[in-house]
């Protein structure tokens, strides 16, 4: 019975497709118990999804390639997926760290595009030469760096401790100038 409720909630509500700056984000739930929080992506989408992609764009100086993005929500860390995977988004996370989180997500799959990478940098310090100011721009100082103070508290997975204070440890200024050099590196194929 829960999965035919499960049908029937995808079957007729519209909103689970949002467009926004040309990028089409589809949240779906993982079973019916993540509905509530599928709808409050769909509302942050809505809401902030094409300012999203505008601020990522212009502080990374990349375009965000992709036109369709499959999300799923579910309760496990999230991930951005691949080119051709869904994203996945933890369901739990209260509406700030949704917010950061959807960035920070979108944030790597921006980043698909750049094949040529330094050897001494990860995936995520080249996401966190731009994050923060992405961030910062997008709902100010305070909450970036509270969205960094719980990224750092993250163990596990990966060592986003060491990560986030390399990536301060620059200035906006050295931060955007690696990764200018990053994404000019990349325009030479």
């Amino acid at each position: 019975m829960s999965r035919i409720l499960l049908l029937l909630f995808l079957a007729y509500v519209p909103t689970t497709i949002t467009r926004s700056a040309e990028v089409k984000l589809t949240f779906s739930p993982e079973n019916e118990q993540y509905i509530p929080a599928v709808q409050e992506y769909q509302r942050i989408w809505s809401e902030e999804g094409k300012i999203m992609i505008a601020t990522m764009e212009q502080v990374s100086q990349m375009k965000f390639l992709e036109k369709e993005v499959q999300v799923i929500v579910f309760e496990g860390p999230s991930n951005s997926g691949g080119p051709s995977s869904p994203m996945k988004m933890r369901a739990s996370y209260p509406p700030d760290v949704k917010k950061a989180t959807l960035v920070h997500e979108l944030g790597h799959r921006m980043n698909f595009q750049l094949v040529k990478r330094p050897k001494d940098l990860d995936e995520h310090q080249i996401l966190f030469l731009y994050l923060y100011d992405v961030w910062e721009k997008l709902y100010g100082k305070e909450f970036a760096d509270k969205q960094v103070e719980i990224e750092r508290k993250r163990k596990g997975i990966y060592d986003y401790d060491s990560a986030w204070k390399w990536a301060l440890s620059l200035s906006k200024e050295a931060r955007a100038t690696k990764l200018k050099e990053i994404v000019e590196n990349n325009k030479k194929q």
